[in-house]
């Protein structure tokens, strides 16, 4: 349980609550007030997102912190733990947070959203402020995050059907997208498109794999972290290196990391990972494992997803990454099936035109998590239909967002 005095904690970025060299901000929390100068927006039936140049983010991210995180400098000891939502992001930070400090533990105003900030939410000037070696969060592609060949990046991803569940209830979960009762066929619908926050999943994947083996990049896979965890966390450990290499050398210090690092020990703490009161069930972490999708898609769905796929990685050494995690069934039956582009719907946000062979040649083509000038008309020309925030949620003032907490599961 949480001490008491959690609710009454507020994070002044702008003032002089900013993290110094010896200290956090005693009086935090991980959530601000939606920002007025987004475009915010709600289409019927989707979670209020906002838009700031030419891309969809969560209602609360102020512009300038985005743009600042873009163009943010890194020092070499910097350690990037990078993903698209709900493939592992908390995980990883929790496993790094115990192998690079002695005394890391749940605290008031230590919450992993502080100790280990997420960039683009939180803006270059909070990072600028925290101690090294900073363990750093972001959802970024490859083409936006922050480069120093001398830092690091853990980069993890996740099957993308488990993904979009875990995306689902998160969304229905976090005040701020006022999406409690969102419906799983329309988040579906909007998964496959590029106008969901942090962008489309396809577009971030294809963005990291030419980079998946670079010196400087740990690439993990979220479900062989399920499978092994103390293989994943004595990975982690060699790949950060100094403190955290000698960690892992130490069995009992090893021993009680991937211990604290079990879903079962992670659930009891729900409250560290990001502040209660920004949750309409204080559910950080659902549930874990793979295959969850099973209880949700319709198995039109997986045929769909399957071939939006093989469009998009076919051929590419992400191609076969999760045949049996991915299965409806028989595995020759599901992901084998040849992906039939005339009958996807023009609302994934793909060209039809595109073969998958032009789309590998032209990675560098794609565009970091952007809005197309077909979806920058579809917005115009929806306009109409947006559902004003100031209107629709009276009560949002103190909700907040959270791109760590759930993104275990």
């Amino acid at each position: 349980m949480a001490p008491t005095s959690k609710h009454n904690r507020k994070l002044k970025i702008e003032g002089t609550d900013l993290p110094t060299a010896k200290h956090l901000p005693t009086s935090a929390s991980c959530s601000l007030e939606t920002h007025k100068n987004a475009f915010v927006f709600q289409l019927e039936g989707q979670p209020k997102q906002s838009y700031v140049d030419n891309e969809i983010w969560p209602p609360v991210f102020k512009p300038e912190f985005v743009r600042s995180a873009k163009t943010m400098i890194p020092r070499d000891s910097d350690i990037f733990v990078c993903t698209y939502p709900k493939c592992g992001t908390t995980w990883i930070q929790h496993i790094c947070s115990q192998l690079l400090t002695d005394n890391y533990g749940p605290q008031v105003g230590q919450e992993l959203c502080i100790t280990s900030p997420m960039i683009e939410r939180m803006g270059a000037r909070f990072a600028d402020n925290l101690d090294s070696p900073r363990l750093l969060k972001t959802h970024f592609t490859w083409y936006n995050v922050p480069k120093n060949n001398n830092a690091k990046y853990i980069l993890a991803v996740r099957n993308p059907k488990d993904c979009l569940t875990s995306y689902f209830f998160h969304n229905r979960n976090f005040k701020i997208y006022n999406y409690e009762h969102g419906d799983f066929s329309a988040f579906f619908e909007l998964f496959l498109t590029k106008n969901i926050a942090f962008g489309n999943y396809f577009d971030y994947l294809l963005s990291w794999l030419p980079h998946i083996k670079d010196k400087n990049v740990l690439f993990l896979k979220y479900e062989d972290m399920c499978a092994d965890l103390p293989q994943a966390v004595m990975r982690i450990g060699e790949f950060l290196g100094g403190k955290a290499a000698k960690h892992i050398r130490d069995k009992t210090i090893l021993s009680q990391i991937v211990a604290n690092s079990t879903i079962k020990s992670m659930k009891k703490d729900q409250w560290r990972w990001f502040p209660e009161n920004n949750l309409r069930q204080n559910i950080f972490i659902r549930k874990g494992g793979s295959g969850d999708w099973k209880n949700y898609f319709t198995h039109d769905q997986s045929i769909r997803l399957d071939a939006m796929y093989q469009k998009y990685l076919a051929g590419t050494t992400a191609e076969h990454w999760w045949k049996d995690e991915m299965a409806w069934g028989n595995v020759e039956d599901d992901i084998g099936i040849e992906a039939d582009l005339s009958s996807m719907s023009t609302a994934d946000g793909c060209s039809n035109s595109s073969s998958t062979s032009s789309r590998r040649d032209s990675l560098e083509d794609f565009r970091e998590d952007s809005i197309e000038s077909t979806d920058l008309n579809f917005l115009k020309t929806t306009i109409q239909k947006y559902i004003p925030w100031r209107e629709r949620v009276s009560s949002q003032s103190s909700s907040g967002y959270n791109s760590l907490s759930s993104s275990l599961y």
